[in-house]
C-alpha cells in the first residue's frame, strides 16, 4: 500500500468517526428543541386556561351578585306587595263606607228636597207680604232659587246653602237701613227711597216736595208731609252724610199676616 493511500483511509477513518459524532448531537437538539417548544406551549395552554378561570371567577361573582340584588329585590317587592294588599283593603272597606253614605245622601234627599221647595215657597210669599222694598231684586233672587231646584247640575248642599244664603239676606234687611232710589209703585215717578229694618219704608221726592210711607195693612202708598225732617235725617244717616243717632219716626205695629 502506498503511502498516499494510507493517508486516504485515515482521513475517511476521521470522517467517519466525526460525522457519527455529529447524528447524536443533532438528534439531541431536536429533541431539547421539541421539548422546549412542548414547554412553552404548555406554559401558554396554561395561561390560557387561567384566563378561562379568571373569566369563569369573575361569571360566578357577577352572578352571585345578581343573585343576591334579585333577593333584595324580591323583599323589596314582597314588602312593596304586602302594603298594596293594605291600602287596597282599606280602600275597600271606604268604598263600602261611601256605598253606605251614598245611600243615606239618597234617603236623605228624598225628605230635604221637598223642604227645600217648601222653604223657597214660603219666601217667595214673604217677599210678597212683606214691605215692598227692592221689590225686583228680591223677586229675581226668589225665581233663581226656583231655577236652580231644577238643575241637575248642581248638588244637593249646594242648592240648600244658596236657600240659607237668601234666608241670611232677608234677615239682614231688618237690622239696618238703607237709602235707595227706586219706582214708586205703579206711578212711574222716581223716588228716594228710606228702608229702617221692616219697620218702616218711606220716600222723598228728588225735589223735597213730597214725602210718603208705605202702608203695609192697606197695601198702599200714603202721602204725608209731616214725614219730612224724619226722611230727611233719615236718608241722610243711611247715606252716611250725618253721624247715626235716635231717630224719631212713626211706624206701623207689626201685623200678622194673613
Amino acid at each position: 500500500m502506498s503511502d498516499m493511500t494510507a493517508q486516504r483511509l485515515i482521513i475517511g477513518v476521521v470522517a467517519s468517526g466525526m460525522l457519527g459524532l455529529a447524528l447524536p448531537a443533532a438528534a439531541s437538539t431536536a429533541t431539547v428543541n421539541r421539548v422546549i417548544q412542548t414547554q412553552v406551549q404548555a406554559e401558554r395552554n396554561a395561561k390560557g386556561t387561567q384566563r378561562q378561570i379568571d373569566n369563569l371567577d369573575d361569571e360566578t361573582q357577577a352572578i352571585v351578585a345578581d343573585y343576591r340584588a334579585t333577593l333584595i329585590e324580591i323583599d323589596s317587592l314582597k314588602s312593596y306587595v304586602a302594603q298594596l294588599e293594605r291600602q287596597v283593603a282599606a280602600q275597600q272597606e271606604e268604598i263600602g263606607s261611601i256605598e253606605e253614605q251614598l245611600q243615606q245622601i239618597e234617603s236623605t234627599n228624598r225628605g230635604v228636597l221637598p223642604l227645600m221647595e217648601d222653604m223657597i215657597t214660603a219666601l217667595d210669599q214673604f217677599v210678597a207680604l212683606d214691605v215692598p222694598f227692592l221689590p225686583k231684586e228680591r223677586s229675581d233672587r226668589v225665581a233663581e232659587l226656583e231655577t236652580l231646584m231644577s238643575r241637575a247640575d248642581i248638588s244637593t248642599a249646594e242648592k240648600y246653602r244658596r236657600i240659607l244664603e237668601a234666608y241670611q239676606i232677608e234677615m239682614e234687611f231688618g237690622r239696618n237701613i238703607e237709602a235707595y232710589q227706586g219706582e214708586l209703585g205703579d206711578t212711574g215717578r222716581e223716588v228716594d227711597f228710606l228702608r229702617v229694618g221692616r219697620l218702616a219704608l218711606l220716600y222723598s221726592t228728588p225735589n223735597g216736595e213730597e214725602f210718603g210711607y208705605w202702608n203695609n195693612e192697606s197695601r198702599q202708598w200714603v202721602v204725608d208731609s209731616d214725614l219730612e225732617d224724619f226722611v230727611t235725617d233719615g236718608l241722610k244717616i243711611a247715606r252716611k252724610q250725618s253721624p247715626p243717632n235716635l231717630m224719631l219716626m212713626p211706624v206701623q205695629a207689626p201685623q200678622e199676616a194673613n
